[in-house]
């Protein structure tokens, strides 16, 4: 009598609906969320790139460039002018390797009579917040060398924008219109940041970006493979996967 043939079994599908709608609900998130970073790394290079061709222009006076804040970013300029004495912003919180210390951005007064923005750099302050760090004053005609700093949105904050009456003066964002209000004087609408070698400059190695494209990319990797392995996790628990395992090993 001929022997039986054995059936090979199929694949079907045995629903367990928590943990389908968990990855039904889970790995597109997941997947979005890699796009998302990889769309990020996309923008920090086109920084990186923007830089890298405006830093090739000659400085210019600011006096002399165009108001379109897109052509302004990264441009090199030169100032020539004398600092406002004690007329000090401090903006606050901000964090290097673990420090806490305040960027200290100081008017300008140009030849012409315009005031600018000044952000000299990162200064060191005091960890316990119970005085403001003592700012170290320029005085006389100075010619400083930096770039235009074009915020890439809208500051914002909860809270006041600066915190008391007295000079050197905390603030909590850059806002130029705000700035020139306390100053009682109109000011240019963006901020310069000095560069390294620059007269007056403090700690002014300033970052590119905050985060490198190659960070998001792994951040991107880590998403997507989060989703993959809830993917097969899914498809485990919703078919018959185990029994077919077991038969091939049998």
């Amino acid at each position: 009598m001929p022997g039986t043939a054995t059936q090979t079994p199929r694949l079907r599908w045995d629903i367990e609906w928590r943990t389908a709608a968990f990855a039904l609900l889970l790995v597109p998130l997941f997947c979005a969320l890699g796009q998302w970073q990889l769309g990020r790394a996309e923008e920090k290079r086109a920084i990186a790139e923007r830089w890298d061709r405006q830093r090739q222009l000659p400085a210019a006076a600011v006096t002399a460039l165009p108001a379109d804040p897109e052509l302004l970013r990264f441009r090199p300029v030169v100032l020539r002018g004398e600092f406002l004495p004690d007329r000090d912003f401090l903006l606050d919180n901000r964090i290097r390797e673990g420090r806490y210390g305040v960027e200290v951005i100081t008017p300008l007064r140009l030849k012409g009579g315009e005031l600018v923005l000044v952000n000299r750099g990162w200064q060191a302050g005091d960890p316990y917040r119970q005085a403001l760090p003592e700012v170290v004053e320029v005085p006389g005609e100075l010619e400083l060398y930096g770039y235009v700093y074009v915020p890439p949105g809208e500051s914002f904050t909860l809270g006041e924008i600066a915190s008391g009456a007295d000079w050197p003066r905390l603030v909590q964002v850059i806002d130029p219109a705000a700035m020139a209000e306390m100053l009682g004087e109109p000011v240019w609408p963006y901020t310069v940041r000095l560069g390294t070698n620059s007269p007056a400059a403090l700690l002014a190695d300033w970052p590119l970006v905050n985060t490198q494209p190659e960070k998001h990319e792994a951040y991107a990797a880590q998403w997507f493979a989060m989703a993959v392995v809830l993917a097969v996790f899914a498809l485990w628990r919703n078919t018959n996967l185990p029994e077919l395992w077991q038969a091939r090993k049998e």
